[in-house]
């Protein structure tokens, strides 16, 4: 009984000692030390004595301890540097040499002036049955015949079958260099010269013969002096209207 008598008294006398520390200093303003000694004390006091008092208390003081705890652990805690990524070196890009798609061209014999019928059908039905058709060409000076572009035989095969008003294939391919000078137009101007005699093909004076005087290469026109008219007659006609005639 002396030794419960002695303890309480201690408990009390360190009690007194803490608060009279403390009575001045808020809890936020104790070092951590001072408050788990507080939060000790209150402790056996409450064991002793529970109260909502002290329960409070206690609440109170290990709320600031968490924090003072959190705050120093921040503090602590070494400041991360950002990570700096090392970029490889940019390898250059290796293209793959690329396969050229041979094209092949085939000659396609019509019935006569009826041309652009054959090169309708053939585009609505390339189109309507999505055939790997590259292109259908109508070349002006190639009376009689449709040229047909395709990378596969047998699409170009399938392209024509049953196609009304084709008569038949020229035997083997067409090489570009056999249409090449239909489809690439060269200016008349480079043929002409001066004093070379031409055939004007278009204008007011068509059909008519005359003599170069002049070339402009810029403006693509020639001077000629007119053979067929009564006088000299200087006239400026566009180079594309002229043809020239071998003498």
């Amino acid at each position: 009984m002396e030794d419960g008598t002695q303890e309480t008294d201690k408990s009390k006398v360190e009690n007194s000692s803490v608060e009279q520390d403390t009575s001045e200093q808020s809890l936020e303003e104790m070092s951590s030390e001072a408050l788990e000694q507080l939060q000790n004390v209150t402790k056996k006091e409450y064991d002793l004595n529970p109260s909502e008092e002290l329960q409070k208390k206690l609440s109170e003081i290990s709320i600031v301890i968490n924090d003072k705890k959190i705050a120093e652990a921040i503090l602590e805690k070494p400041e991360e540097q950002p990570a700096v990524e090392q970029q490889a070196p940019e390898q250059p890009a290796t293209e793959e040499p690329k396969e050229e798609m041979q094209s092949h061209l085939f000659a396609l014999r019509t019935t006569g002036g009826q041309e652009k019928v054959v090169l309708n059908l053939l585009q609505n039905r390339v189109k309507s049955q999505n055939i790997n058709i590259q292109s259908v060409l109508l070349v002006d000076n190639l009376k009689g015949y449709v040229v047909l572009e395709a990378v596969d035989v047998n699409q170009a095969f399938m392209a024509i079958q049953g196609v009304r008003h084709i008569r038949g294939q020229l035997r083997g391919e067409l090489e570009f260099k056999d249409i090449e000078g239909y489809l690439i137009k060269k200016s008349t101007v480079s043929e002409l010269a001066v004093d070379k005699i031409v055939e004007i093909i278009g204008g007011p004076f068509k059909g008519m013969k005359a003599t170069i005087t002049r070339v402009d290469h810029e403006k693509e026109e020639a001077t000629v002096i007119l053979l067929d008219a009564p006088y000299q007659l200087p006239v400026t006609v566009d180079a594309n209207y002229l043809k020239l005639i071998n003498t």
